[in-house]
């Protein structure tokens, strides 16, 4: 089923020359209430893909990481800050196979936290900031699917919550930890939205088919949500708003190349990064969350990738 590519078509449906689709979303992943911090993404301006963090007005661009060429597609990386806005979970191949790994905001304290030569994606605090939401697919499973598991920052605890035939991807906390929304192939969709228990029970599609539904993030006041509407598989596409359930959708931008979206801690604002035309850079973009007032944050020359926006520290 998905390997890492496959599930970049999934995560964004932008497709490039060389047939490269991505979808993000960006990861989704929630936002958690406080005072608007820095925003973390992947970027390349160096020479190799990093994890960047900048302030919300576009100034101080800071590079956390400083990791070996990665072969995993920059999107794939995933960084998502922890509640407390002090450190940045994401994902690496550079061991070969696509790791979990936590990092102090300043790169300091680089830990690994998991070690099983598996698909490890998709990283998402919990509210608590005691265990980390994520996706994994395991090599050498007969099914090659990407179920839902939990580990705590340190490595410990490790412990799967879904278990099906089809892949389980892009988790997130809704903000009392009681839920957690995920984009899934279930039912042999391309994607949906769905929600659960944070035990794994009680399933619910909450995203009609003809959407093809990804990249969610929950908003921090915990009463809505902004995806990606993929419909066709392939860009253009655009963010939507609506209540938790799925209901009272509303466009936020008009359809093009958007994708990974993400609220502010505040919850007034939304980033998420958009090219101006199929090919070009993905820039990051922050819009009110009615979808007015866009503003560009940061023109990327080799792209910008699944925004996180934390909390100040």
């Amino acid at each position: 089923m998905f390997k890492v590519k496959s599930i970049l078509v999934l995560i964004s449906t932008a497709v490039f020359t060389l047939a490269i689709v991505l979808l993000v979303c960006s990861p989704a992943w929630a936002t958690y209430p406080g005072q608007n911090g820095r925003i973390a993404f992947v970027g390349n301006f160096t020479g190799t893909w990093q994890v960047y963090t900048i302030n919300p007005d576009g100034t101080d661009l800071f590079q956390v990481t400083n990791l070996p060429a990665t072969e995993l597609f920059p999107a794939g990386w995933f960084p998502n800050y922890s509640p407390d806005g002090q450190r940045i979970a994401f994902s690496h191949d550079m061991t070969g196979a696509v790791e979990l790994y936590v990092i102090n905001v300043d790169g300091t304290g680089l830990t690994q936290i998991t070690h099983d030569n598996a698909e490890n994606l998709f990283p998402q605090w919990s509210p608590d900031g005691i265990h980390i939401l994520f996706s994994a697919q395991y090599i050498g499973d007969p099914f090659d699917y990407h179920r839902l598991a939990t580990i705590r920052p340190d490595g410990s605890d490790r412990r799967i919550i879904t278990n099906s035939l089809f892949d389980d991807i892009f988790p997130e906390y809704t903000i009392d930890a009681r839920q957690i929304v995920f984009s899934s192939s279930r039912g042999n969709l391309i994607s949906a939205l769905w929600t659960m228990n944070s035990d794994g029970s009680h399933k619910k599609r909450i995203t009609e088919p003809a959407l093809e539904a990804g990249a969610v993030d929950v908003s921090p006041d915990g009463h809505h949500m902004v995806f990606v509407n993929q419909a066709g598989t392939e860009l253009p596409s655009n963010l939507v708003v609506s209540n938790l359930d799925g209901t009272h959708q509303k466009n936020v931008t008009e359809r093009g190349q958007f994708i990974d979206p993400a609220y502010s801690p505040n919850g007034k604002n939304i980033i998420f990064s958009g090219a101006a035309a199929e090919g070009d850079p993905f820039n990051l973009y922050i819009i009110n969350s009615d979808g007015s007032a866009r503003t560009l944050l940061l023109a990327c020359p080799n792209s910008c990738w699944v925004p996180s926006w934390g909390s100040k520290p």
